[in-house]
């Protein structure tokens, strides 16, 4: 896929998974198509996967994460308004993480923080391969909730 078709493809990945995209290309297909065995117009998940990361490549101003994050990060607290600004709150080197969160995500957590049980769950190994990257989130369960054994 190259050109007009791999940029317009590119619009279509960079915010939806390449599984998704390739079976909605598949659903696409003709009758003719399907029987002959030819899918050039359905490109593979392994094609799409390089081009969502061609177009997230674009979005990001360096080519060092930790550069891009900075940058990131000053424009939020240079643009944006409000107690807290932008969503990026800070970045970790050692060990290596970002932290996450939003004025309104601050906000949910006060209401729900007094009626419901809030804690906090860790999901380890998000990246691949990379069993020291982990993900944090605030977790809420109504109080009523049974507890499954």
């Amino acid at each position: 896929m190259r050109g007009d078709e791999r940029k317009n493809t590119m619009k279509f990945v960079e915010h939806q998974r390449p599984r998704a995209y390739h079976l909605k290309c598949l659903s696409n297909l003709s009758e003719e198509e399907i029987e002959s065995g030819c899918r050039d117009s359905a490109p593979s998940k392994t094609v799409l996967k390089q081009i969502r990361n061609e177009a997230r490549k674009v979005l990001t101003p360096f080519e060092d994460e930790s550069k891009s994050l900075s940058e990131i990060n000053s424009q939020q607290q240079q643009y944006c308004t409000g107690m807290i600004k932008g969503t990026l709150q800070m970045i970790l080197s050692r060990p290596r993480g970002i932290v996450l969160f939003s004025e309104s995500t601050v906000r949910i957590y006060q209401s729900l923080s007094g009626t419901y049980i809030v804690y906090v769950d860790v999901t380890g190994s998000v990246l691949l391969g990379d069993k020291s990257c982990y993900a944090y989130e605030i977790v809420v369960r109504h109080p009523n909730k049974e507890i499954l054994h």
